[in-house]
C-alpha cells in the first residue's frame, strides 16, 4: 500500500453496500426486537386506557337561491351565487353564536364532559401545575390575584365553549352545496343529538337574521319613500323652470345645426389655408427666379402647366430644332440662320412676358385667398363662441334631466320594494335543510387501536433501525479491515482477530503456534504474504512495525510476524522501543536483558545480545538497559552500521518501534528501513489519530507498505461478510515451545 500526498485524489467510485446494512440489522435483531416489543406494549396499554370517542355526522344542504318573495340579498348584502357566500355559511356553522345556542338548548354546561369544573377530582395536568407552583423557586411567580365570581363564571363559559368547538367539525363536500356536521363525544347518543342540534341552530339563526333584516328594511323603506318623493318633485320643478327660462322645448336640435356649421367652416378654412400656402410658395419661387434671371421657375407646376407656357415651350423647341438643322448647312451669319435665331429670341421674350403676367396674377390671387381666409376664420370663431354657450345650456339641461330620471327610478324601486315587503313580511323560508340527520354511532371513531398499535410497531422498528445505522455512522474508530478501506480509501495488509486473554495473564508469545488460535496464525501468515508482495520490487529485508499510540498491539504483531517469517527464512526481531521495551518480558526474559543499548553504549558484543528460539527459529535482540537519550542512539552512525551488519547475517529483520505520535523515534528508524508497517487497533484507535500518523509519514516523505487492523472482533467480520468470522481451515501440526538459547556465531 503506497500513501499518496494529500493533493492527489483517487478516482474510485463509492458503492453503497446494501448487504452491510442487512448484516447490521441481523446482528442487532435482539435489541431491535426488545425495543420494538417494549414500545408496542407500552402503546397498547396507553391505547386501551383511553376513553373511546364516538362521532356522529349530519348532512346539511345550503340552498343557493333564497325562497323569499322579496330579494333579501339586496337587503342584507349577501349574494348566494358567490363562492364567498358558502364559505361564510361554513364559518357561521363554526361560530361561537351557534355553539352557545346549542349549549343553551341542550344544557351542556351541566355535563362533566364539557364543564370540567363539575369534576371534583383534579386532573393529572392540574396536579402537575399545582406541584410546579408549590416549588419554592416558582412560588413567587405563581401568585395570582384572586378572581371575582364574574371572572370565574366567564372562564367556565369560555372553557365550555372551547371544549364544544374542539369536538365540532364542519366539512364541506367539494363541488356540492352539502356540508357535513360532525361531533365527537364520549356518549354516542349525545354526539348524534349535538350534531343535529348544530344544524337546527344554524337554520333558526339564519331565519332570525333574515326576518330581522326584512323588518328593518321595511321600516327604512317607508321612511325613505317620503324623502325620495320630495326630491323627485323638486328635480321636476327645476327642469321645467330651466326650459321656460331658456325658451327651449327640449334638447333635440339644440346643437345639431351649430355643429354642422362649425364643421363646414372648419373644412373651408382648411382649404383656404392650404391654397394660400401653395400660392405663396409658388409666388416666392417665381420672384426669386426673376431676380436671379434663372429659368428654374419654368419647372414650377403653376407655370409649367399653364396653357400659354406650354404652347410657347412647344414653339421654342421647334425654333431651336430649326436653328440646329440650319446650322448644319449654313453659317452663323446666313440670312436663314439669323431669321431662325430671331424667331427663338422672340419666343423667349413672349415666354418672359407670360411668366411676368402669371406672377402678377398669382400675387392678386394670393391677396384674394388671404382675405377669404381671414373672413372664414372670424366667422368660425364667432360660431364656436356661440356653440359654447349652447353646450353649457345643454349640459345644464341634461344634468337636470338625469336628476329627474334618477329620482324617479329610485322612487319607483322603493315603492315596489315597500309593497313586496309588506305583502311577504310574515313569510319564512329556510336557507338550509337536512338531507341526512345524524344517527347514533355504533362503533367508536377513536382511538383506532389496531392502526395505532401497528403504526407504533412500524415506527419503533424503523426508529431502532435508524439508530443502529446512526450509531454505526457516528463511530469514530476503525472497526475492521473493510471499514478502514472505506474511511481512508486504502487497502490494508489484513486484519488480526481479537484474542481473549485473562486479566491475570498476559498474551502468550507462542500464540502463533497455538492450535486453538488457528485463525490468529492464519491471519499473520496472510499479512506476511501481503507484505512480501508489497516489497516484491524492492526486496527490502528491514521491516519496521509501529502504531499511532501505545497499547495498539504493535509488539504482539511484530513478534508473531517475526515468527511467521522465521518459518521461511532466517529472521531477527529487534526491540527498538527504547522508552518502554516489551519484547524481552513477552519472551520471559529479564526486563532489562542486555541488548541493543548495551551494544551501542557499552560496546557489548552483538552475539551476546542475541537470543534464539530453537523451535520457531526466531532470533531476538532485546532493547537492553534504559537510556536517557534514545533518539541520539537511534540516529547514530553506529546503529546504522549495526543494521548493515545484521542485514548481512539475516534474511529478514523485524523492528518493533515506539508509537509514532508521542515521540519521533519511529521517523528516525523509518529512514533506515525499507518497509514500514502500521498497526491500528480496531474499535480503539480514533480516526483522527490514524490521519495524524499517516500525515506525519507523508510530510516526512516516508512510504508505508501497509496497515494491519488489530483485534478485529468476530462481530465486525460477520457484519461485513455475513459468515462466521475468523475460523480455522485445518491444522499445520503441533508446535511446542522450547527454552531460549543464545545464537551460535555464524
Amino acid at each position: 500500500m503506497q500513501l499518496l500526498s494529500s493533493d492527489k485524489k483517487t478516482n474510485t467510485e463509492e458503492v453503497i453496500d446494501i448487504g452491510k446494512y442487512f448484516i447490521m440489522i441481523k446482528q442487532s435483531w435482539l435489541k431491535l426486537a426488545m425495543f420494538t416489543f417494549a414500545v408496542t406494549a407500552l402503546t397498547t396499554l396507553v391505547v386501551f386506557s383511553i376513553t373511546p370517542k364516538y362521532v356522529a355526522t349530519a348532512t346539511l344542504l345550503i340552498e343557493s337561491e333564497q325562497k323569499k318573495a322579496v330579494s333579501i340579498e339586496e337587503v342584507v348584502g349577501i349574494d348566494s351565487n358567490q363562492k364567498e357566500y358558502y364559505l361564510t355559511q361554513f364559518e357561521i356553522l363554526k361560530s361561537n353564536q351557534i355553539a352557545e345556542r346549542v349549549i343553551e338548548d341542550l344544557k351542556l354546561d351541566q355535563y362533566e364532559e364539557f364543564n370540567a369544573s363539575l369534576n371534583t377530582e383534579p386532573t393529572l395536568k392540574q396536579q402537575a401545575t399545582d406541584w410546579l407552583k408549590s416549588l419554592p423557586m416558582l412560588a413567587a411567580y405563581s401568585q395570582e390575584k384572586p378572581k371575582t365570581e364574574e371572572e370565574i363564571q366567564e372562564a367556565i363559559r369560555q372553557s365550555i365553549l372551547e371544549a364544544f368547538q374542539e369536538r365540532l367539525t364542519i366539512s364541506p363536500i367539494r363541488k356540492t352545496q352539502l356540508v357535513k356536521i360532525s361531533f365527537e363525544s364520549e356518549d354516542p347518543k349525545m354526539a348524534a343529538r349535538i350534531a343535529n342540534a348544530v344544524g337546527e341552530a344554524y337554520i333558526r339563526e339564519n331565519l332570525d337574521a333574515r326576518l330581522g333584516a326584512t323588518t328593518q328594511a321595511s321600516l327604512w323603506i317607508t321612511n325613505r319613500l317620503e324623502e325620495l318623493k320630495q326630491q323627485l318633485r323638486q328635480s321636476e320643478t327645476a327642469l321645467t323652470d330651466f326650459l321656460a327660462k331658456e325658451k327651449l322645448v327640449d334638447d333635440s336640435g339644440i346643437d345639431a345645426q351649430s355643429r354642422a356649421v362649425i364643421n363646414n367652416l372648419t373644412e373651408r378654412l382648411t382649404e383656404l389655408t392650404d391654397r394660400r400656402i401653395e400660392i405663396e410658395s409658388s409666388y416666392e419661387t417665381l420672384k426669386n427666379a426673376q431676380r436671379s434671371n434663372s429659368q428654374s421657375f419654368i419647372s414650377i407646376p403653376l407655370v409649367s402647366q399653364h396653357p400659354q407656357v406650354l404652347a410657347l415651350k412647344e414653339l421654342q423647341v421647334e425654333a431651336q430644332k430649326e436653328v440646329s438643322e440650319l446650322a448644319k448647312t449654313y453659317g452663323p451669319v446666313h440670312e436663314k440662320m439669323l431669321t431662325a435665331k430671331a424667331k427663338v429670341r422672340s419666343i423667349d421674350s413672349q415666354l418672359k412676358v407670360v411668366v411676368r403676367d402669371l406672377v402678377n396674377g398669382i400675387d392678386q390671387e394670393r391677396e384674394t385667398v388671404l382675405k377669404q381666409e381671414k373672413l372664414v376664420a372670424k366667422e368660425l370663431k364667432d360660431k364656436k363662441d356661440e356653440y359654447q354657450v349652447i353646450t353649457v345650456k345643454k349640459r345644464q339641461y341634461e344634468a337636470l334631466q338625469r336628476e329627474v330620471k334618477t329620482n324617479r327610478d329610485v322612487y319607483n324601486l322603493f315603492l315596489s320594494r315597500q309593497k313586496e315587503t309588506s305583502a311577504t313580511s310574515d313569510y319564512e323560508a329556510a336557507s338550509a335543510r337536512f338531507t341526512d340527520y345524524a344517527m347514533i354511532p355504533q362503533k367508536p371513531a377513536a382511538p383506532k387501536k389496531g392502526l395505532i398499535i401497528a403504526l407504533s410497531l412500524v415506527a419503533s422498528l424503523g426508529f431502532g433501525v435508524v439508530m443502529v445505522f446512526l450509531l454505526d455512522a457516528l463511530r469514530n474508530t476503525v472497526e475492521s479491515v473493510k471499514n478502514f478501506e472505506e474511511r481512508f480509501g486504502l487497502i490494508p495488509l489484513g486484519g488480526v482477530p481479537k484474542i481473549k486473554v485473562k486479566k491475570d495473564k498476559g498474551l502468550d508469545s507462542s500464540l502463533f503456534f497455538d492450535n486453538n488460535e488457528q485463525a490468529f496464525s492464519e491471519s499473520i501468515r496472510s499479512i506476511r504474504t501481503a507484505l512480501q508482495l508489497a516489497n516484491i520490487k524492492r526486496q527490502s529485508k528491514r521491516v519496521a512495525v509501529t502504531s499511532s499510540l501505545p497499547s495498539e498491539g504493535k509488539t504482539t504483531t511484530a513478534i508473531n510476524l517475526g515468527m511467521a517469517y522465521a518459518q521461511m527464512e532466517k529472521t531477527l526481531l529487534i526491540d527498538a522501543d527504547l522508552r518502554k521495551p516489551a519484547v524481552a518480558e513477552r519472551f520471559g526474559l529479564k526486563k532489562y536483558q542486555q541488548g541493543l543499548t548495551n551494544h551501542l553504549l557499552m560496546g557489548t558484543d552483538i552475539d551476546n545480545c542475541l537470543i534464539s528460539d530453537d523451535i520457531s527459529g526466531l532470533t531476538i535482540l532485546p532493547a537492553g538497559m534504559l537510556t536517557p537519550n534514545p533518539q541520539e542512539l537511534l540516529s547514530s552512525e553506529k546503529f546504522a552500521q549495526l543494521l548493515e551488519t545484521l542485514e548481512s547475517r539475516f534474511d529478514r529483520i523485524i523492528i518493533d518501534t515506539p508509537p509514532t505520535l508521542p515521540v519521533a523515534d519511529t521517523m528516525i528508524i523509518s529512514r533506515l528501513v525499507g518497509s514500514v508497517t502500521m498497526v491500528v487497533k480496531a474499535n480503539s484507535t480514533r480516526i483522527a489519530s490514524v490521519k495524524a500518523t499517516l500525515s506525519r509519514f507523508i510530510n516526512n516523505d516516508i512510504q508505508i507498505d501497509g496497515v494491519i487492523v488489530n483485534q478485529v472482533t468476530n462481530k465486525a467480520v460477520k457484519k461485513e461478510y455475513g459468515y462466521g468470522g475468523y475460523g480455522s481451515y485445518g491444522t499445520y501440526g503441533d508446535h511446542q515451545t522450547a527454552p531460549f538459547s543464545k545464537v551460535q556465531e555464524a
